[in-house]
């Protein structure tokens, strides 16, 4: 009994694989608004000169878009 279980339970995660694999986003919904892609070239340019680390620089920038309006 345990390998149909076994088969059962490898199909249905290749079937959710592939559906969650045909749910990206498209081009248009990952695009910024021209706003909001000014606001992060200056929050990166901001932590640029503030010397900030690159492994902590994304973060910083969210944050920093996040506060900026």
């Amino acid at each position: 009994m345990p390998r149909p279980i076994a088969l059962l339970m490898a199909a249905s995660l290749v079937c959710g694989t592939a559906y969650a694999q045909s749910m990206k986003p498209s081009a248009p919904q990952k695009m910024m608004s021209p706003d909001e892609a000014q606001k992060m070239r200056d929050c990166e340019k901001q932590a640029a000169q503030n010397n900030i680390k690159m492994d902590e620089r994304s973060k910083f920038v969210m944050d920093c878009m996040t506060t900026k309006k």
